[in-house]
């Protein structure tokens, strides 16, 4: 009774591609955000702003990133200072089945990270991987 569904018309193709995609699926690639490197950052001059500068894509003709600043974190402490930028590439297909890629070329896009006491002495990591990162003065960078 069961193989009796199979020989109705248009049941076949629709089951066939039903596996098909169930099969696929779990293999996609699907657009999120993701937590951003961080190269360095700035401090104001009374420390109570991180300025970290990252790189995106070129620009669109309308002048703005694929990519777009989707979340921030800050975590303090006494002797450290955590930080992560969440950025999603909006431009990037929905799903995919490959990698997306990208030009070797970077164009930086500035983000300000509030902080609830001034730096003042202290490090700043990664809050992802736990590694510094370099904390450059204003006069070091452009």
């Amino acid at each position: 009774m069961p193989i009796a569904i199979f020989k109705k018309p248009g049941v076949v193709l629709p089951l066939v591609l039903l596996l098909i995609f169930a099969v696929l699926l779990p293999t996609a690639h699907v657009r999120k955000p993701h937590w951003q490197w961080i190269g360095y950052v700035t401090p104001s001059p009374d420390g109570r702003t991180l300025t970290a500068k990252l790189m995106f894509g070129e620009p669109k003709a309308d002048g703005t990133f694929c990519e777009q600043v989707t979340d921030m974190e800050v975590r303090e402490s006494a002797s450290q200072v955590a930080i992560g930028i969440q950025v999603l590439n909006t431009c990037a297909p929905l799903v995919s089945w490959g990698r997306t890629t990208t030009t070797d070329i970077g164009y930086p896009f500035d983000v300000n990270l509030h902080l609830r006491a001034p730096l003042t002495g202290r490090t700043v990591v990664d809050k992802e991987t736990g590694q510094p990162i370099e904390i450059a003065q204003p006069s070091d960078r452009s």
